[in-house]
């Protein structure tokens, strides 16, 4: 249970550590409106601008279900040979915005929704701060081209592309 609550301080505060380059943190960030009921069930995470608490993480999931207000949310993983899971809810507050709670922590992170591809099978997601981000997809593999895609369209809202890192989930 310690290690869950530290997790999820982690996850909510850890992605302070390091700071964008000014070239890209003055993007603006284009934001998708998409109904929570599209981001119901479970999603890899396939690539991603890791966050601190992510750090040794593979087989990442993300599971959301629809309930009142929002969508609660079950994030996996496998750090250290362990499956890692923590819990929480997820409320929209504007077009392609959520706020994340997570595991117990007072306080929410802001999530925005920053891309979908044409067959809503990937889901974009990102910080205000770009200091995280995750491309999600609804099977675990992805080809070259949807990761290309995704690439673009971080770099549009201010990411650097080249650091995306893919996700180990087979």
């Amino acid at each position: 249970m310690k290690r869950l609550l530290l997790l999820s301080v982690l996850a909510l505060a850890g992605c302070d550590f390091h700071t964008p380059s000014p070239r890209y943190a003055t993007a603006p960030m284009y934001l998708l409106d998409i109904a929570p009921e599209r981001l119901a069930g479970t999603w890899y995470e396939v690539a991603s601008f890791p966050a601190p608490f992510q750090d040794g993480c593979s087989h990442t999931t993300a599971t959301y279900a629809v309930i009142e207000g929002g969508l609660s949310v079950v994030n996996r993983c496998r750090q250290g040979g362990q499956l890692v899971q923590i819990t929480g809810t997820a409320v929209p507050v504007g077009p392609g915005q959520l706020k994340v709670k997570l595991g117990g922590v007072p306080f929410a992170g802001d999530y925005w929704v920053i891309g979908q591809s044409r067959d809503g099978r990937t889901v974009l997601v990102g910080t205000p701060t770009r200091l995280a981000g995750w491309m999600l997809h609804r099977d675990p593999v992805v080809t070259e081209a949807e990761r290309r895609w995704a690439a673009e369209v971080f770099a549009r809202n201010g990411y650097d592309a080249a650091a995306l890192q893919r996700t180990e989930q087979r």
